[in-house]
């Protein structure tokens, strides 16, 4: 590419000229053929404990210790304590949609070094706690490893592995298609989230597809960032496997990215009142899998290229 970048500013040699044209086209056919220069490469793989996955990491020369969360993806996000430390300038923006409830927060962009890896990183904090006992939660593909291994010395007994193919979404961040499950349907994963939970759309769709009926009262359900919202169980006569893990009932967030999606008739009235008074909410059917499944889990690793995830787990009745 250099001869490339140099002919630009003179005459390039045509065939006419012989010699120099042959030597000009040799240089050209070299540059093509040579290879790009390599990247940085990436450490083979960390082990974290599942009780605590936290890495220890270097922001603006000061230290700080981030959890490793799957659910997070492409920026970190600090508790508010843990910004203040860092003299940089922050910038309004940046919303979180939690269901229905929008969290404003600030963004800041800065180095990261995880052993001795160097890389540029968006910062983000919208004044809430987004760890305990840490500084804040970091995506697995912000960390220099090809592999990421929790382990649970106190899992039960697996029954098996599986391996799920994994995409980057913009909007949402990690998830698995799960075509078999219905239209447009997919899975996130977080140890974070301590129960497994659905999208109104994603709850109505199952609800049809495995005869699904409310059973039980509604309640608010933890998300993220201190945000509950209102969920309740419907329960399956047809339970349907989730990322191995049986469902005989699921947590479903009833007035969250319902869409036209129709939820079963037995809904509480406190939750129809909310979604006839509010604007309308497009359809995002994804299913959070949460601690209360991956608990189960002696070993979940994820691989970056390409994105996978392998589950070995006690995947029995659930």
């Amino acid at each position: 590419m250099k001869a490339v970048r140099c002919w630009s500013r003179k005459r390039i040699p045509s065939a006419s000229d012989g010699a120099p044209y042959r030597a000009a086209l040799a240089m050209l056919l070299l540059a093509v053929a040579s290879p790009a220069p390599a990247k940085k490469p990436v450490r083979d793989q960390i082990v974290l404990d599942v009780a605590d996955p936290v890495i220890d990491v270097t922001l603006e020369g000061k230290p700080f210790r981030l959890r490793v969360d799957l659910s997070q993806w492409d920026s970190i996000e600090l508790n508010p304590q843990a910004a203040l430390r860092l003299p940089i300038p922050w910038s309004a923006g940046r919303h979180i949609s939690v269901g229905r409830i929008t969290l404003w927060g600030h963004t800041a962009e800065t180095k990261l070094v995880i052993a001795g890896v160097k890389r540029p990183v968006l910062l983000a904090e919208h004044g809430r706690i987004a760890a305990e006992g840490a500084d804040g939660t970091i995506g697995p593909d912000l960390l220099p490893y090809a592999t990421i291994l929790w382990r649970n010395a106190a899992a039960p007994e697996d029954t098996g592995t599986i391996v799920l193919p994994l995409t980057l979404s913009d909007r949402t961040g990690i998830f698995a298609a799960a075509p078999a499950l219905g239209p447009d349907i997919s899975l996130r994963f977080s140890l974070e989230a301590a129960t497994s939970s659905a999208t109104a759309a994603a709850g109505a769709i199952l609800a049809q597809r495995f005869e699904g009926s409310f059973a039980g009262a509604s309640r608010p359900l933890p998300i993220t960032l201190g945000v509950s919202r209102p969920a309740r169980p419907i329960a399956f006569a047809r339970p349907p496997v989730l990322a191995g893990f049986r469902f005989a009932e699921l947590l479903v967030r009833t007035a969250d990215f319902r869409g036209d999606n129709a939820l079963p008739e037995e809904a509480m009235e406190a939750d129809i009142t909310v979604m006839r008074r509010e604007r309308p909410q497009g359809a995002e059917p994804w299913i959070m899998i949460g601690r209360d499944r991956l608990s189960r889990c002696a070993e979940i690793a994820y691989s970056a290229r390409p994105r996978s995830l392998s589950l070995r787990c006690a995947f029995g009745p659930g």
